[in-house]
């Protein structure tokens, strides 16, 4: 079995004052209803900044702290009336923000198109993660159809942490966070029965 994942997944854990902490932030923690309902892209862009925030200076994250990133990424990857339903409006607002990064990043994409015939391979799929994961890179995850799935919402953005294979050319597990929580899909079935497609956003450091 192989497994990958980001080198200090602590690093996304967001701490309340009574000592409990979340997996990432969360949607919920925005102020508007509009806000708690479309803000899955955002707060998904706002995971990968604090990870590279906390790679630099590393310090206890407090869902002030979080939710202050959250509403600067809102502005920037904007949901609208169909939510952030592309990868390129999300790298494009990430892409805005990056200037305000301590490291040079570069975002690679990984799209999977509605058509079933025309989308990568799982075994690509897992070396795209493997990829990042190396990197130490979280990746955004876009699923606008869970397919047979029942464990994870559609028409939403996640934040993928970890992947394990069972062997090559195995299950691939990917691990997320999302809506405080931690848990784990099988993205091989989600890659063969979503209905709709989607894509994977990972954020790397910059060839100079």
């Amino acid at each position: 079995m192989s497994k990958y994942a980001i080198h200090n997944p602590e690093y996304l854990h967001i701490h309340d004052k009574d000592g409990s902490f979340a997996y990432g932030s969360d949607q919920e923690w925005y102020p508007t209803l509009w806000q708690r309902r479309a803000g899955c892209g955002p707060t998904t862009a706002s995971n990968i900044v604090l990870y590279f925030l906390q790679k630099q200076n590393p310090r206890t994250m407090y869902r002030e702290d979080a939710l202050e990133v959250m509403q600067e990424m809102w502005k920037l990857v904007t949901p609208g009336i169909m939510g952030v339903h592309l990868t390129s409006q999300f790298t494009r607002g990430v892409d805005a923000y990056l200037p305000s990064l301590p490291m040079a990043l570069t975002a690679k994409e990984l799209k999977i198109p509605k058509a079933k015939g025309q989308r990568p391979s799982l075994a690509s799929v897992a070396d795209f993660l493997a990829a990042s994961f190396t990197a130490d890179c979280p990746v955004a995850f876009l699923n606008l159809s869970k397919g047979s799935l029942t464990n994870l919402y559609e028409w939403h953005w996640v934040t993928i942490v970890g992947m394990e294979q069972d062997r090559e050319g195995g299950r691939v597990l990917a691990t997320l966070y999302d809506d405080s929580q931690i848990w784990e899909i099988d993205l091989g079935l989600w890659l063969e029965t979503t209905s709709r497609g989607g894509g994977f956003v990972s954020y790397q450091p910059s060839l100079q």
